[in-house]
């Protein structure tokens, strides 16, 4: 009888936690994205928020906290984690930033949950104001960097993703530039107007209008792509790959959920991301901002982050702790 008790008990558990995740979500979602609005980050979690709402019929809001190159959010989530309600929402920047210690006391493979990997972007972009005197494409920056040692500055914001990018080419090029940490995104984009800058590490999609406008002084220029191939939309771009330079890089995008968080949660958190990247406004979207909606499950987006993350570990040991 005891044991047949136990049993009825331990089936009761299992109803009762099946039937409070069938009720999931019963309030709104929260999305923190490391970043301030206006960014590709930003951009990119507001429109998945927007698909998972209209797919899924979820409520899921998008806020922003800054800091720390990702350090801020996370924190702020392992410490407040709300288990099944809050979901960091950032991009292999996370990698760099871990890797070269910034990260204090946590790692985000061991202490999070990887729910998904919506977007792969391969825009990753140098770009120059077109009105440069210095150089007007990659050849002959390398040629006047060569000629003039430290004389070119770069914009990047120490710790990012565009950090790995600057010192990638710096080792496939054999050169080196001026490396300046100018904020983010869009700070970047100001001083490459203003021209106090002389290259920027950026998305292609961000500065699609600087590309395409007609406005000598607003116009800037793509030197390339870091990826292995030119984008189907912007097949004008040249990569920096078919320049000599093999320096190829994804920029990944993920939703990180606490350890707290129940793996019902994580997989259903998984089929509202498949049934999002397939949605018609998500679709237009991505190919507007130059980026691919991707599926993965939980396993293969951790597979690959740290696959990435061995990957930039090559190019930052000399950064890492």
């Amino acid at each position: 009888m005891k044991k047949l008790i136990t049993l009825v008990l331990a089936a009761l558990l299992v109803l009762t936690a099946f039937s409070a995740l069938a009720d999931w979500p019963e309030r709104t979602i929260e999305l923190i994205v490391p970043a301030n609005p206006g960014g590709d980050t930003d951009n990119n979690a507001r429109a998945l928020a927007a698909a998972l709402t209209e797919e899924m019929g979820w409520e899921v809001i998008v806020t922003n906290m800054n800091g720390g190159a990702g350090a801020v959010a996370f924190e702020d989530v392992l410490g407040n984690p709300d288990p099944g309600y809050r979901f960091v929402f950032y991009h292999s920047g996370a990698c760099i930033t871990q890797i070269m210690g910034m990260y204090e006391g946590y790692n985000i493979v061991d202490d999070f949950k990887l729910a998904g990997m919506p977007i792969l972007d391969y825009s990753n972009a140098f770009v120059i104001n077109a009105a440069n005197e210095k150089f007007s494409d990659v050849a002959s920056m390398v040629a006047y960097m060569k000629d003039h040692p430290g004389d070119v500055t770069f914009a990047t914001e120490t710790g990012s993703f565009t950090h790995l990018h600057v010192l990638a080419f710096e080792q496939a090029a054999g050169v080196n530039f001026n490396i300046v940490d100018a904020g983010t995104a869009a700070q970047k984009t100001t001083e490459l107007l203003g021209k106090r800058l002389d290259v920027i590490g950026t998305q292609a999609g961000l500065v699609r209008d600087y590309l395409d406008t007609d406005d000598p002084t607003q116009k800037f220029t793509c030197l390339g792509i870091l990826a292995n191939e030119r984008l189907e939309a912007r097949p004008d771009i040249p990569t920096l790959k078919e320049q000599g330079y093999d320096v190829v890089f994804s920029k990944f995008f993920y939703l990180a959920a606490p350890n707290a968080t129940d793996d019902a949660v994580i997989t259903a958190m998984n089929e509202g991301l498949a049934k999002a990247v397939e949605n018609p406004t998500f679709v237009e979207y991505s190919k507007n901002a130059y980026v691919n909606p991707t599926y993965m499950t939980p396993e293969d987006t951790e597979a690959y982050y740290s696959e990435q993350y061995d990957i930039y570990a090559s190019y930052l040991s000399d950064y890492a702790e």
